[in-house]
């Protein structure tokens, strides 16, 4: 019997995908291709865990390298002129790390790009530390708390971010997270103890496209962000990072309670929503009134709105970033600020400082 001929294509039907493989790609576009595959089968992964984070976290985990821990240069102070120590707080909020904005674009109202990101967040913890040292003229400043409330990347929530955005979320994700831990080993070098509390349920981090009422706080980037920090500074032993996954939380800060969460579940238009903040604390402070004294809270700190508030019952922090194309187009200008304060046990917050964030 003779052998069966093979089938021959006729003239101009060869499909796409035989070219292809004829084809000899170049090795930029076969490591691309392995990083797509790769970035597929990830996000699959989280789909079939029903949007949760527990197998990227691990693998963050894994990998985060451990920083050597940097040797503490604060020695306790003695004869000041205040006996109760006092605490300072530091709130960092809306880095958006990742994002650019084109100067053009908004008439030179500002620009953003992650070089900048750093050069201001690296300018701000010397601040800071200079400002630490003139007050310590006067006070005992042995703990430093950071208060951090959301919006560390850039994310992909809209069409215009994954085109725009310099790299996509998930090295977003880590070079934050690395930037932030590079802050904090910083600081750590001028306090007894520094003691960080970041939520992570926000909106430019969220991995769905509508905000989530249950997880919202674990199916986001923000949450890789704090377990890449966490990983990254465990050696440094006077630092502790407290991450929350959860819309609100109450903190506690030498004698001091916050209610941390990002503001984005507060509805509005027009700038800061006054109403629609006020319900909210409102709300919330009468659902926790007969609560354990764990869930009370002395002032909400929330960030979101890009702008500083001082409210007798809200502060509102800054942001890293400044005016953007959105700003810029609803008639707003968002100078680029973060917000310090000092902490007595008996009489609260007192000295609070609006840092305007330099290149």
């Amino acid at each position: 019997m003779s052998k069966r001929k093979p089938k021959v294509e006729e003239e101009g039907t060869e499909d796409l995908d035989a070219v292809v493989k004829r084809s000899k790609p170049t090795s930029e576009l076969m490591s691309l291709r392995a990083e797509n595959d790769e970035l597929s089968a990830t996000i699959k992964g989280y789909q079939k865990e029903h949007g949760k984070l527990e197998d990227l976290i691990h693998q963050v985990v894994a990998v985060a390298p451990r920083a050597k821990a940097v040797p503490v240069l604060y020695r306790p102070e003695g004869g000041k002129g205040v006996s109760s120590p006092c605490d300072v707080a530091l709130h960092l909020s809306d880095i958006h790390y990742g994002s650019v904005q084109d100067p053009d674009e908004i008439e030179g109202f500002g620009e953003y790009n992650p070089e900048i990101a750093r050069a201001r967040l690296l300018n701000l913890v010397r601040d800071v530390l200079d400002w630490a040292d003139i007050k310590r003229g006067g006070y005992r400043l042995p703990r430093l708390h950071v208060l951090m409330t959301g919006d560390y990347v850039s994310g992909d929530i809209h069409e215009e971010l994954r085109i725009t955005n310099a790299f996509p979320c998930p090295v977003q994700a880590v070079e934050c997270g690395k930037l932030l831990s590079e802050v904090l080993l910083t600081l750590a070098q001028h306090f007894e103890s520094v003691r960080v509390h970041m939520t992570t349920d926000d909106n430019h981090g969220r991995l769905t496209q509508k905000p989530q009422a249950k997880q919202g706080g674990l199916n986001n980037w923000g949450f890789v962000v704090g377990s890449w920090i966490k990983a990254q500074v465990e050696r440094q032993r006077n630092i502790s990072v407290n991450v929350i996954p959860r819309s609100w939380d109450s903190v506690e800060c030498n004698g001091r309670r916050y209610l941390l969460t990002h503001g984005h579940r507060v509805t509005g238009w027009a700038g800061f929503p006054y109403y629609g903040i006020e319900r909210l604390v409102a709300r919330e402070a009468l659902k926790r009134m007969n609560a354990a004294e764990i869930r009370k809270f002395n002032r909400v700190v929330m960030g979101h709105w890009h702008a500083p508030l001082a409210h007798p019952w809200y502060w509102i922090g800054g942001s890293v970033s400044g005016t953007d194309s959105f700003d810029h187009g609803q008639g707003r200008y968002s100078e680029p600020l973060q917000v310090s304060w000092l902490i007595h046990p008996k009489h609260g917050e007192f000295d609070r400082t609006e840092w305007r964030l330099r290149v």
